[in-house]
């Protein structure tokens, strides 16, 4: 199992055979970039590259799922790092490209206080991305990581994935079978059924 919630979500996008990252580094995302670092060091099967600025990570991620058809990953830190994906991320909204976007935050402890570079995301990303959500638990970054890619990938879209700081370098944790924890996994489901061999062919509904 991966040590931290930064390490689960670079090892999780790596299962989904993502394998180049965009991103600039910051405060707000210093145990993912901590991760990043554990990483090639480890010789873990991705490649980092760190442009100058934010909106460059954003439009290069859009041009990596352009170019290739895969899906686009960029990184950024928290407050004014995260605003400044917007325009890379429209553009792939606009151009339908899937493109993930982990986004640092600030520590759970200071929600609600105003803290520094504190911004709303969810609400910031909301008209942009088909999902936006801030994982708060180490168990629930399974779900958010899996849900993110699959989205962006189904529906052409870019996704964000906001980890707030304390959350980044918490001891990650298996899902559990309590029936309040959802568990996913990674790849597709078929939506067309196969019926059995003699029974009557229907084709199932949207």
């Amino acid at each position: 199992m991966s040590d931290t919630v930064s390490d689960f979500v670079i090892d999780r996008l790596i299962e989904w055979d993502l394998h180049q990252f965009y991103g600039f580094p910051g405060d707000g995302i210093g145990g993912f970039d901590g991760a990043l670092e554990r990483g090639e060091r480890d010789g873990k099967a991705f490649r980092y590259i760190r442009p100058t600025h934010e909106e460059i990570a954003a439009f290069m991620a859009c041009a990596h799922a352009k170019f290739t058809g895969d899906v686009g990953v960029c990184i950024a830190t928290s407050g004014p790092g995260a605003i400044h994906l917007l325009n890379g991320l429209y553009d792939a909204k606009m151009d339908n490209q899937p493109v993930v976007a982990i986004v640092g935050q600030q520590g759970l402890a200071a929600f609600g206080s105003d803290t520094q570079q504190q911004v709303d995301l969810e609400r910031v990303y909301q008209d942009v991305a088909g999902y936006v959500q801030t994982v708060v638990t180490p168990m629930q970054a399974q779900l958010v990581v899996d849900r993110a890619v699959r989205i962006a990938a189904a529906q052409r879209c870019p996704t964000v994935v906001i980890l707030p700081a304390d959350v980044q370098n918490l001891p990650m944790e298996e899902p559990t079978m309590e029936h309040w924890v959802a568990r996913t996994g990674v790849g597709y489901a078929s939506t067309v059924l196969t019926p059995p061999q003699g029974s009557c062919s229907v084709p199932p509904r949207c």
